[in-house]
């Protein structure tokens, strides 16, 4: 039988070849394959492979060779059983020498090798640190052969040192991928800052979700201490301190508040502070790691100053229209005083509408005019409107509502818009007062024939003017009957004050031109 080898110092050259080969090159496919050629080369053959079993499957996928055609390397397998000689190696953990195939009665012997003249071969386990098994390394020869203990020796040694080296690599490698995966994860992850810093708290990793959120560049940041990003006040609470203790003590803290961000704009994070440890246990350093909430916690903010305003605007409206059933007059039928409530509500709702049409903008005046004048029907009654863009708080524009509603109540029962010549010029204007805006307002009626007894002009409307005014609204009210028509007059101090609900309704447009 063909016993041919090197000799050792060609061995001890094979190691040392393999040895440099591991130092240079972290790609385990290549050191496996360039493993399989030294092997092969060393003991004088034209064929060797490393097979990795394959928890599971019961069997082994040849993952590296030399001397084997195309599509056996990373495709063929083996199959593990009872009759199969690596597997009884494996489970052994003994190299196992097949001399000769013709006269082997123990062991099959798959019929790929078969066909590239598999005669003679040995099995030598791989295992891993902590004798964890890899697979084999397996030497073929095509043509009897007795491996010498020489040659088992070898290749033990050679699988004792591939062994930790798979070891390492496949560690790399999926350090490698943990590292991939966490480099794709924190540059997509735009809406979350991610941000490292070392036992003193400086940042050492500024990733691109940290730029998105705060606005600061990587290079803006890097060697900065992380309290850059936190708010004046909390800066000021030694927040940043005891959040790095907290994490310190517990591993992690939760980190839910605004934050600083750049141009003095902040950002409301929800996420949670991490302590980094070495293997013995001490900080290597922090991770934050948040989610910019800043709309949605506005819209909380938001929704519960909403829950609390509309709580306060149902309670506003109700005590109005209790105070508007004390006060109407019940001297009449019940007819007048259903019409009479049926009105001053149907005002009230409409200002109401208003107030929820459109966030931030008040109520026009001009728009409450319009719309209790309208709800008159004036008809072609000669009605007149001057006056500039003035929007009104809540309060003043449900107080004035009702006033002109009563106002255009009274002149469609009485005055301009009950007789033929009658007319109602509508005026207001902005005038300062103590260093502040007052609204003026005068309602002038004219061509009107004033009966001798005014009857109900002393009425509700009347008291609302000359009462609510100055109460609501700190301002003044009166009401003036001249011989040819009502004239009223109402001050109150501008209070810029913007209504806070809001529907799907449009912003209310301006109504048609009155004549």
């Amino acid at each position: 039988m063909n016993t041919s080898r090197v000799d050792l110092v060609d061995r001890q050259k094979v190691l040392a070849d393999f040895g440099e080969l591991v130092l240079r090159s972290d790609n385990l496919q290549e050191i496996l394959d360039e493993a399989c050629r030294l092997v092969a080369e060393a003991l004088g053959t034209d064929l060797a492979k490393i097979l990795e079993i394959e928890p599971g499957r019961g069997t082994a996928l040849v993952r590296a060779g030399h001397g084997w055609s195309d599509g056996i390397v990373g495709r063929m397998r083996i199959t593990m059983s009872e009759r199969s000689s690596e597997s009884f190696a494996l489970e052994a953990g003994i190299p196992v020498v097949t001399v000769d195939t013709a006269s082997e009665e123990r062991f099959e012997v798959p019929a790929f090798m078969r066909d590239h003249g598999v005669v003679a071969l040995v099995n030598v386990p791989i295992f891993l640190p902590g004798r964890r098994p890899f697979g084999l390394l397996q030497v073929d020869a095509r043509e009897p052969r007795h491996f010498g203990e020489e040659d088992i020796q070898f290749l033990r040694t050679y699988c004792m040192v591939l062994g930790p080296v798979i070891d390492r690599l496949r560690t790399v490698g999926e350090l490698a991928d943990v590292d991939e995966r966490f480099r794709l994860v924190v540059e997509h992850a735009h809406e979350h800052a991610i941000v490292l810093s070392d036992p003193e708290n400086v940042i050492t990793a500024w990733f691109p979700g940290a730029a998105a959120v705060f606005g600061w560049t990587e290079a803006e940041m890097v060697g900065q201490p992380l309290a850059t990003i936190f708010t004046p006040e909390d800066r000021s609470n030694d927040v940043p301190e005891r959040e790095m203790a907290r994490a310190s003590e517990s591993g992690a803290t939760p980190n839910i508040r605004w934050h600083a961000a750049k141009g003095g704009k902040r950002v409301f994070l929800d996420g949670q502070t991490v302590a980094l440890r070495q293997a013995d246990g001490s900080v290597r350093g922090f991770m934050k790691i948040a989610q910019d909430i800043t709309e949605r916690h506005r819209a909380e903010e938001r929704k519960a100053v909403l829950q609390d305003e509309l709580q306060h605007r149902v309670r506003n409206v109700l005590a109005m229209i209790a105070a508007i059933v004390r006060r109407s007059d019940v001297s009449g039928t019940a007819e007048d005083l259903r019409m009479d409530l049926a009105g001053r509500i149907a005002a009230m709702s409409r200002t109401q509408v208003l107030l929820t049409r459109a966030e931030g903008m008040g109520v026009n005046l001009e728009v409450i005019v319009r719309d209790e004048l309208l709800a008159q029907s004036p008809g072609e009654h000669a009605v007149s409107m001057d006056g500039p863009a003035v929007p009104l708080a809540p309060k003043a524009a449900e107080v004035v509502t009702l006033a002109i509603h009563e106002l255009a109540t009274n002149a469609a029962k009485y005055g301009a818009l009950a007789q033929p010549g009658g007319r109602i010029d509508v005026a207001w204007w902005l005038a300062p007062s103590d260093g502040q805006d007052w609204v003026e307002l005068e309602w002038r009626e004219s061509g009107v024939t004033v009966p001798s007894t005014p009857g109900r002009r002393e009425g509700f409307g009347t008291e609302l003017i000359t009462r609510r005014v100055p109460y609501e609204l700190k301002g003044r009210g009166e009401v003036d009957l001249r011989p040819d028509g009502l004239v009223c007059r109402i001050s109150f101090p501008l209070v810029h004050a913007e209504s806070v609900l809001q529907t799907d309704l449009p912003v209310a447009g301006r109504r048609e031109t009155l004549t």
